[in-house]
């Protein structure tokens, strides 16, 4: 049995057998894989699954292997990577490989080759000049400002509803991949509440997502984000584009009191990449400082007057409710006799 498990930092890691590969975003289409121990091959598909899970989310993505710690890797394993390699090639912007052995350098050599990849993959044995290009792809995040008097926001109501159904965050790209500002915490929980709506919490935080009608969307932030869903918010707003289209989104923040540096870069990359599959955001916040968080985001993600920011209650209530109007048909002419 393959064990997955999230990290304090964030990370995901996968283990059997012997061999563990750890998985860390660096920032939005940089990730850092560390392998150790022999690869017989138990892992199977579940590495690459997680690499592609990323790749969707980020193309094309920066890619660096730490293989030092990695003794052997079976023939099927090479395989694998080399038909990985291949196929993503237009989804791959560079490949740095760290090797630690002469089997293994001969291993990602021959990966290499077959993969027919020309210069995108890169191998090292020199750890100093890996670990200076890994730094280089994961530039510290600025520091949010101090918050001495903001209050900490009580859990709405909703939150508390009685569950119907409840599943543990699992799957490729479920889990938070290194999102810097994360920190250990409770395990991250996915429920479907009486309504229907689903809810993602820790002890901490928790995003409860309302399908209003298909295509549009209400999502409730309330707490500490310390950036320990890493994309599993996301990756639920991705599963209603991918079911009804161009989504309307409503994202009420008014209860956040903490965002993590790195909870707003990945809400940044996420607003660019899809600026074709989402028709319009409103998001309504409760403070200055996530006002200007929020304005910083959109503004990065480059998608022009898609976002609108708003401290009105009332005025996004309004629209909301416009929005979960169902649509009616258009009115039949007289009929003609």
């Amino acid at each position: 049995m393959i064990h997955r498990e999230i990290l304090g930092d964030g990370s995901i890691r996968l283990a059997k057998d012997g061999c563990s590969f750890v998985f860390r975003r660096l920032r939005p289409g940089a990730m850092l894989v560390t392998i150790a121990g022999r690869d017989t091959g138990g892992l199977g598909d579940a590495p690459l699954d997680e690499l592609q899970a990323e790749i969707a989310r980020y193309p094309p993505i920066e890619l660096y292997v730490d293989a030092r710690d990695a003794t052997f890797a079976a023939e099927s394993v090479s395989d694998a990577w080399t038909r990985f390699f291949s196929a993503n090639r237009d989804r791959l912007r560079r490949v740095r490989i760290l090797v630690g052995t002469p089997f293994v350098q001969l291993v990602v050599d021959v990966a290499k080759l077959f993969s027919r990849t020309g210069e995108l993959i890169q191998v090292e044995s020199d750890a100093r000049r890996f670990e200076e290009a890994v730094a280089s792809a994961a530039p510290a995040p600025a520091r949010a400002p101090s918050q001495p008097g903001l209050p900490r926001a009580a859990e709405p109501e909703r939150a508390a509803e009685p569950a119907r159904a409840a599943e543990p965050a699992v799957g490729p790209g479920a889990a938070p991949a290194g999102v810097a500002g994360a920190t250990a915490s409770a395990a991250i929980r996915r429920e479907v509440l009486a309504d229907g709506a689903v809810q993602l919490a820790n002890d901490r935080c928790s995003y409860t997502f309302r399908r209003l009608r298909p295509g549009v969307m209400l999502i409730a932030i309330a707490g500490h984000d310390g950036g320990e869903f890493g994309e599993l918010p996301l990756d639920e707003v991705r599963k209603e584009i991918a079911r009804f289209g161009p989504a309307a989104l409503f994202v009420d923040v008014r209860a956040v009191t903490v965002a993590a540096p790195g909870v707003s870069d990945a809400w940044t990359a996420f607003f660019a990449a899809n600026r074709a599959t989402i028709s319009r955001v409103r998001i309504l916040v409760g403070s200055k400082l996530l006002q200007l968080v929020v304005a910083l985001s959109k503004e990065a993600s480059r998608t022009g007057d898609m976002i609108q920011v708003d401290d009105d209650p009332e005025r996004f209530q309004a629209a909301l409710a416009r929005e979960a109007a169902p649509e009616r048909p258009a009115p039949r002419g007289p009929s003609r006799p």
